[in-house]
């Protein structure tokens, strides 16, 4: 696919009136001079001028602390792997903003969009999953303003919320939906999610559809990361504030943070022409246009511009203000970002994730988050004030990993190692050809009789006996149903549901869809079969019984007819 960068993804802030509004933040009414920024600023300078490194003389020698600002052979170097992290996955288009010292000092588009446009930081994407720091912040405020308990039971706030368990359903705190600890199964996202419901009322329609949903566990013994979870979070914040989520989000988080281009609603996906994304069917890279989902707007559906999530992480590594006006206390910002249990990864937050950056071992807050055709990263150093944002219009949910190495790269590449990318999981290449394979065959083997001739195939039934008969047409379609039952729970193996890869794995799916068909079908047509050739059989049978009667008759002639 032709590829461009834009014109437009220069390095920005970097001119004299830039950093005099970087430094007017830094300074200005409102705000105190913050010494362990200070310290790092002077460190990152003496570094490009080659006095110093940020190694001690206890540590040794350490990796030299680059600044993107000043740096633009590391800008290049920095738009040069991600250009190759895009031609690895085949992604048409990609957004990246860095930031420094509480100021973004590089943004750049590549690529083209789903509509062939040139992408740029003013292009929108969706954000998936980086939707639940979002929802997270709209939670926290609930609780700063004294409307929301986190330790207080979800029902106090919506009576009508429950799983299929009571007990279960009246124990479950704001807090355990928050860092995902509730006990609501993973597969529950399968099950509510991605309805692409636009409806009034869809969000608190998706969350009461968890009343059939049986819990994996009780609330607080076990971390299970839970969109539906985030979806109840989003249902609640409309019930206590009066307002739809996604107007919510514009009134106390878009508007203050000046993240003009935010996309919560339909009316905003539909302003912003969010173009298509990109799947990948048997290595191809297609479009996937599709609607928005009202319903998934807390845990998947927030979009906007890399400029738009980059004005959101600058809020976040300051403590919850940027450009004096706050979203958040610092003390509610730092709560989010602290990692409260244990998680699959590393430790989860409300909302983030928190852990250490591969090969610098420096503290990491994160949210990746995609879409059937998007993906999306940010990544935060704060004790280095950095934060690397990476926004993508394509994605492969079985080389996820592949994805994130953009932006994880990006952030190594800050603290001068090695970016450190993955090969393509073998999985991801060979098991859609196998399930079209395995489709195919079945279809062979549900044509094989009507590809034999019937009379010999009749002639043969009535060679067989009725014991093997039965046995050979239990054994093949015991064998089939077997196979159907293996290939409807392989998704589960991957935590989601068959309804799932039809929409992330579109090859995948479809491929499970005609092997199940088929092996549904094997089944059926070996069973009438086997029922027609032990009725011939049986016919044959007595015919032949019938024909040595008449020969045992004494004065009696037989004729022999062929069978």
């Amino acid at each position: 696919m032709r590829r461009r960068d834009a014109d437009q993804g220069v390095a920005v802030d970097t001119t004299a009136e830039a950093g005099a509004r970087g430094r007017r933040r830094l300074t200005g009414p409102g705000r105190r001079p913050r010494p362990g920024r200070l310290v790092r600023a002077a460190l990152a300078a003496a570094a490009v001028a080659g006095l110093t490194t940020p190694a001690t003389a206890a540590d040794g020698p350490g990796p030299e602390l680059r600044t993107v600002a000043t740096d633009a052979v590391l800008r290049s170097r920095l738009d040069a792997f991600v250009r190759g992290r895009l031609e690895a996955t085949g992604t048409p288009g990609a957004a990246l903003a860095v930031v420094e010292g509480g100021r973004v000092v590089h943004q750049r588009g590549f690529g083209e969009d789903g509509r062939g446009r040139a992408v740029t930081p003013d292009t929108p994407f969706l954000w998936g999953s980086v939707s639940k720091p979002v929802t997270g912040l709209a939670v926290m405020q609930q609780v700063e303003a004294g409307r929301v308990d986190l330790d207080a039971p979800v029902r106090t706030y919506l009576p009508w919320f429950r799983l299929a368990d009571q007990d279960v359903s009246d124990r479950i705190t704001v807090r355990h939906l928050l860092t995902n600890t509730s006990g609501i199964p993973a597969s529950a996202s399968g099950e509510i999610g991605d309805r692409y419901d636009n409806a009034p009322g869809a969000l608190a329609d998706a969350a009461r559809d968890l009343a059939k949903i049986a819990p994996a566990a009780g609330p607080g013994e076990v971390y299970a990361y839970s969109s539906a979870g985030y979806a109840v979070l989003g249902a609640l914040v409309e019930e206590v504030s009066g307002r739809p989520f996604g107007a919510y989000l514009h009134e106390k988080v878009f508007d203050p943070l000046g993240m003009d281009h935010a996309v919560a609603t339909v009316r905003d996906f539909e302003r912003e022409r969010v173009a298509p994304g990109h799947r990948s069917v048997f290595g191809a890279t297609v479009p996937f246009d599709a609607p928005y989902d009202t319903s998934g707007v807390p845990y998947g559906h927030v979009g906007g511009t890399v400029r738009d999530l980059t004005r959101f992480t600058l809020a976040q590594l300051d403590g919850g203000r940027l450009d004096g006006r706050r979203v958040l206390s610092a003390k509610g910002t730092a709560e989010s970002q602290r990692g409260h249990v244990e998680s699959d990864l590393d430790r989860f937050g409300l909302g983030w994730s928190v852990g250490t950056l591969r090969g610098t071992g420096e503290r990491m807050v994160w949210k990746d988050g995609s879409l059937p055709g998007h993906d999306a990263m940010v990544i935060m150093l704060p004790d280095s004030d950095r934060a690397v944002i990476v926004l993508q219009n394509a994605f492969h949910l079985l080389r996820a990993k592949e994805f994130h190495d953009a932006a994880f790269g990006v952030a190594r590449m800050l603290s001068g190692v090695d970016p450190g990318t993955r090969s393509t999981d073998p999985t991801a290449t060979v098991l859609p050809w196998a399930t079209a394979a395995l489709a195919a065959l079945l279809l062979l083997c549900v044509a094989a009789p009507a590809l034999r001739r019937l009379p010999g195939r009749r002639a043969a039934a009535r060679a067989r006996s009725c014991r093997r008969i039965v046995a050979t047409t239990t054994a093949t379609v015991a064998a089939a149903l077997t196979l159907a039952a293996l290939l409807w729970w392989l998704p589960s193996t991957l935590g989601g549901t068959v309804e799932m890869a039809l929409l992330w794995l579109p090859d995948l799916g479809w491929g499970l869809v005609a092997a199940i068909g088929l092996a549904l079908l094997l089944a059926v047509e070996r069973t009438v079969l086997g029922a027609l050739d032990l009725r011939r059989q049986r016919s044959g049978a007595r015919a032949r019984r019938a024909r040595t009667v008449v020969r045992a008759e004494p004065g009696r002639t037989t004729e022999r007819r062929p069978i």
